[in-house]
């Protein structure tokens, strides 16, 4: 939050190395380790317990409701936007909600939490996933796999799940391209943390899924950091929040379930 930006773009559990190859977005990409291992890891160790009352935070991720009320100046959970045949919040929404924000609160600073490429995935590969196992998270009913279940019963491979992870990731990247044209002043586009995709961490011979297993590796620790410079920077300004948009603590829990984290 101490860094020179009007507009912070995260991309939910991004990996570095994914995001370097696949990015077309002009700017300046550093590495950048993250305070937090996963996304509610994340908000406690860059948000809680502060104030950021210059600031709108327009999020797809649950976990941002379990912050205090006076944190930002507001919250946007974009709760009319949740997909319940998807298990997610579609790129698009959170971009138009993004740009809608901005006209807003012109003399705010802005955090987009974009949940893509962070599972359920979308895409041609996830689509072909989905018809041939049952997983969790897309049509959200009944007790299917997670697709991390999925891989370590060798019902997914790990270039599948791998694909379907990329595809995602360049299905947000061009949303966020969009966006950049639509609101003004310096943005960076970052993660809040990177994923495990099947990696293999000695001495452990099985592989590794996801990030949210209590453990911490290069991958999940380094993520983008790309600064796209604009001249026509923004007057920020402090203001008295206002009511922020809250989720029950019932549809916080049912929606990281869709999403693919253990209860927390």
């Amino acid at each position: 939050m101490n860094e020179d930006w009007d507009n912070l773009i995260i991309l939910d559990a991004c990996r570095y190395g994914y995001f370097k190859n696949q990015n077309t977005i002009s700017g300046n990409l550093e590495r950048r380790t993250s305070r937090g291992d996963k996304s509610w890891e994340f908000m406690q160790e860059n948000f809680a317990g502060k104030q950021f009352h210059d600031t709108v935070y327009v999020t797809a991720n649950p976990f941002v409701s379990r912050l205090d009320d006076n944190v930002f100046y507001a919250v946007d959970t974009l709760d009319e936007y949740w997909d319940d045949d998807i298990g997610t919040i579609w790129p698009e929404d959170v971009a138009s909600a993004a740009a809608d924000a901005n006209r807003e609160h012109p003399n705010k600073r802005l955090i987009v939490h974009f949940m893509q490429p962070h599972r359920p995935y979308l895409g041609e590969t996830a689509d072909v996933l989905r018809e041939r196992v049952d997983l969790i998270g897309y049509q959200n009913e009944g007790d299917g796999l997670q697709i991390w279940g999925a891989a370590k019963q060798a019902d997914v491979s790990v270039q599948e799940v791998r694909r379907a992870y990329s595809e995602s990731l360049d299905i947000v990247l061009e949303v966020v391209e969009q966006l950049l044209t639509e609101v003004n002043g310096k943005s960076v586009v970052t993660s809040d943390h990177g994923e495990m995709l099947g990696e293999r961490i000695l001495p452990f011979t099985s592989r590794v899924w996801g990030h949210s297993e209590g453990f911490s590796t290069p991958d999940l620790q380094i993520v983008p950091w790309l600064e796209v410079e604009d001249d026509n920077r923004r007057t920020i300004k402090t203001s008295s929040p206002v009511d922020n948009d809250k989720l029950s603590e019932g549809t916080v829990s049912q929606r990281l379930s869709a999403l693919g984290y253990r209860e927390e």
